[in-house]
């Protein structure tokens, strides 16, 4: 590593912590308590779908509250579906499959269901998200994403949900 480099590295060094220093000094002027988890994304949920013979998968993210999506006790739930289709002439319309949403809050043992339609092409075009707003309360949570009546193999997340 020649002078420049070294000059270069201190440097990024320098900013990346007055970054932190800033960032903490910020969120402890505007009294900032955000604790909840990051966002989780859904082992992919592999499945058929309506439309021309399709079949594809369907991506999640789980992004709980409280955050800028959802509430303290909620956690959102964006699901996106990318579909292929072995039919010819079949890229001029979608597939869809009715998707739901499975979860279990392990520290009070409440559950729910939350089903929505995912929309996606049959050329591999990514579809449009959808998003669902789980009422899970705070917890540890454990979520699948599954879809009826098609046949599917499902896709699971773990995260935690704060009440405040």
């Amino acid at each position: 590593m020649d002078q420049t480099d070294r000059r270069d590295a201190m440097m990024l060094e320098h900013i990346g912590r007055a970054a932190i220093v800033t960032a903490a000094t910020a969120g402890l002027l505007l009294g900032t308590t955000t604790t909840a988890s990051a966002a989780t994304s859904f082992a992919p949920a592999y499945t058929l779908a309506t439309g021309w013979t399709c079949a594809g998968q369907i991506d999640g993210t789980a992004i709980p509250g409280p955050s800028d999506y959802s509430g303290p006790g909620e956690a959102a739930v964006y699901l996106r579906g990318t579909f292929w289709s072995a039919t010819p002439g079949s890229h001029e319309s979608g597939c869809t499959v009715t998707t739901t949403v499975d979860w279990h809050n392990l520290d009070t043992d409440a559950s729910g269901s939350t089903a929505v339609v995912v929309v996606g092409g049959p050329a591999g075009q990514t579809g449009p998200a959808v998003g669902v707003l789980l009422p899970t309360g705070p917890g540890r949570i454990e979520a699948t994403v599954r879809t009826t009546p098609l046949a599917h193999l499902p896709g699971t997340a773990a995260f935690t949900v704060d009440a405040l």
